[in-house]
Order: structure tokens, then sequence, then C-alpha cells
């Protein structure tokens, strides 16, 4: 049996460990919230283990053991009830505004209000992208939500963005991001361009049918099992921007065009040794 990692999502934990729901609310208040069973559904498939643990204020490591303890996978004697060493209980830290949030005084910030979405079981990420598109550099938006987006930081952090975070309410944490630089295009990205009638994919996949997070995996699977050297289409029904960052990471160039259907089909090159 795999042993629970921080990487791991918090759905795939309780989907396996349904008990551990009650180990999660017991070490932390700021899992209270997976109690509600739309926005488990939700935030669950979004965060993982290392972001929860960030998100209640416990040392990630520290988290991974107690629940690989409670689901008997390891030897432990972790209690169930709330840890001896505490993080900060999902309370938001007080820090200073950065300096960018008073150069935003006075000017209008585009705001965009997800709990409604959340709390209908719906996906907002979507929307937040495209509003994320549309910020220039200097200018922001405010994102209010029923729990911490922390997976949004790390999403948004290879587009330009800062944020500032305050926690409102029990249920409306309210975040600027704001967009302090406008990355171009990657040297990755500038040194493929592939003939978009003449690339010859050694493998064609199809995820436009499936619902977030299963795209990423799909793609991320198939890449690992792609031959150096060879090139992955993808056929999606939107442009993939949680995947983009990882690609850049992974150092495979990619391309996106937009097709007369609305779908966008996606090449994605897996360099051969001798081209990384």
């Amino acid at each position: 049996m795999d042993l629970i990692g921080k990487n791991w999502k918090i759905s795939q934990v309780l989907g396996r460990y349904p008990d551990l729901l009650e180990v999660l609310v017991g070490l932390s208040p700021a899992f209270e919230k997976l109690r509600n069973p739309v926005l488990r559904k939700v935030q669950s498939r979004l965060v993982t283990v290392e972001q929860a643990a960030r998100i209640a204020g416990m040392d990630p490591d520290d988290l991974v053991r107690r629940l690989n303890a409670s689901a008997g996978l390891t030897p432990g004697d972790f209690p169930r009830s709330p840890s001896s060493h505490p993080g900060e209980g999902g309370k938001a830290q007080a820090l200073p505004p950065p300096p960018w949030v008073s150069e935003l005084e006075g000017r209008q910030v585009e705001e965009l209000d997800v709990r409604p979405i959340l709390q209908a079981g719906g996906e907002p990420f979507s929307r937040i992208m495209q509003l994320a598109s549309r910020i220039e550099v200097g200018a922001a938006f405010r994102l209010i939500a029923n729990f911490e987006p922390v997976p949004l930081y790390e999403e948004l952090a290879p587009k330009g963005f800062d944020h500032w975070t305050r926690k409102v309410a029990e249920d409306r944490w309210e975040v600027l991001f704001y967009r302090a630089s406008r990355p171009g295009a990657s040297a990755l990205e500038r040194s493929w361009e592939p003939d978009w009638d003449e690339v010859d994919a050694v493998v064609n996949i199809d995820v436009s049918e499936l619902v977030p997070p299963e795209p990423m995996v799909k793609i991320l699977r198939a890449l690992e099992e792609l031959p150096p050297g060879s090139t992955l289409r993808v056929h999606h029904h939107r442009r993939p921007m949680f995947l983009y960052p990882r690609l850049d990471e992974l150092g495979y160039p990619h391309r996106t065009r937009e097709l007369e259907s609305g779908q966008v089909e996606i090449l994605i090159h897996k360099p051969a040794g001798d081209e990384a």
C-alpha cells in the first residue's frame, strides 16, 4: 500500500481513507469546512496535503506522518485530537500590506466573488484565470472565497502576480492579486516552432470530456510514457492554464491553437537527451 505523500490531493486521501476526515478536523479548525459536502467536493480536489498543511499553519511533514499513522500505514502514537504543536489553526497571519496595496488606493479594482460558485459545487478557476488574463501590469483584482485559495498563489505567481490575503470572516477570505510583471514567451517556446500540418504526434489524447484535475493528470501521465524526442497532441475544450507552468518546469516546449469548433489543440514536445 502506498504511503500518503505531500503531493496527494485531499480528495485522494479521503477517497481511500474516509475516516481521516475526522483526523483532519481534529488536527486543526481550518479543516472544519471539509465537513460541508459541497466545499469538500470542490476544495479537496484542488488542495494537496502540503497546501492543506500551509492553510492550517502546520508542518507538512508532520501532517503526512499523522495521516499515515492514523490510516494504519505506519506505526505511530499520534493522537486523533488536536496536535500538541498546532499551527495557526487556519487563521490568517496579520502581515502588513505590501507597498503596492497603497498604490491601488482610489483606483478601481475588479472583484470576483466565487463563493456562490463554490456553494453550488461549481469550479470557479476558469473564471479566475479569464479575469487574471485581462489584468495589465500595475493593476490588480480582488478574489473573495470561502477559504484561503493557496493553490492559486502557485498558479498565478509564474504569470507575474503577487498577492496579499486577509481573512475577513470565517467564510470570507479576500485576496488582492497584483500583476507586477507579464512574463513573455519562454525560451523553450521561442525555440520550438512546429508545423501544425506536418508534425507527427506519436500519441493523440482527448481530454475534452474530463473534469479538473483529470485532464492534467492524464496529460502528465501520457508525457511520462512518451518516448523522448516525441510529440504529444492533446484535444481540449479550453486552454489548460494550470498545465503550462508545469510544462515549463519540466522543460517541455508547447504550442496551443484555437480550433473553429471552440476546442483547442495542444502540441507538447518531450525533448530527447541531446535536445535538453
